[in-house]
């Protein structure tokens, strides 16, 4: 498994500096078709939450070590998904953070996912939103780890309070889509309302803007 892990985040730098691919792909790849398509009302209080770690160099970019160049911009690839949502919506912007830093190294860093997957280890966050109960609409945003989410995903789930809101799912991936995520997010907060979400590889995320935006309007969050 940790060599599978390591292999898709590799390809994913790669394809950062490849020509990219159309971002024609389906917003809703590997997910379900029994959940909410549009978002009702027009007037939402709307925060864009995604997971991210910075890598060595500084780079505020997914853990994953998948990265893409926009304009000149580098971002993680879950990042740059999140950073167009805020710009589209006019929502804020919040990235998840551990307490406790993942390491630098990448093969330390599969090894402590993969620990924490195997033992349910839900570690504790540094983030913050005192103002988060005043949110209906929220957007979830992460890459998948080991067919899953990471486990960080679980502790802001089990930390903030999503019941009653619009839950709004974005992830990247290797190839593996949703990877049940939506399922898992549904059992973590099963009176939100689930709208459909938006995965995609991370070897098209360079080129998505398009669809993204796509995407924001099919579900009623922009016109």
């Amino acid at each position: 498994m940790k060599k599978i892990f390591y292999a898709m985040a590799l390809l994913s730098v790669i394809a950062c500096f490849a020509v990219a691919c159309s971002d024609d792909e389906p917003n809703n790849d590997g997910g379900n078709t029994d959940i909410e398509e549009v978002v009702p009302g027009t007037n939402h209080k709307i925060l864009v939450a995604y997971f991210s770690e910075p890598l060595p160099d500084g780079v505020d970019a997914v853990t994953s070590a998948s990265r893409v160049i926009v304009d000149g911009d580098l971002y993680g690839s879950v990042q740059y998904v999140a950073t167009v949502i805020r710009e589209a919506t006019g929502g804020d912007m919040v990235r998840i953070q551990t307490a406790q830093p993942y390491p630098d190294n990448f093969d330390d860093l599969a090894d402590q996912a993969d620990n924490e997957r195997q033992n349910d280890i839900h570690p504790a966050l540094a983030t913050e939103i005192d103002d988060f109960d005043d949110y209906d609409v929220v957007f979830v945003g992460y890459p998948i780890w080991w067919y899953q989410m990471p486990m960080a995903m679980y502790s802001f789930f089990d930390k903030f309070d999503c019941n009653g809101k619009t839950v709004i799912p974005f992830s990247t991936h290797g190839g593996s889509g949703w990877s049940g995520t939506l399922e898992d997010i549904r059992g973590l907060v099963p009176n939100a309302t689930m709208v459909d979400g938006y995965s995609i590889s991370r070897n098209n995320t360079a080129t998505s803007r398009s669809g993204i935006l796509n995407w924001l309007r099919e579900i009623g969050m922009t016109e």
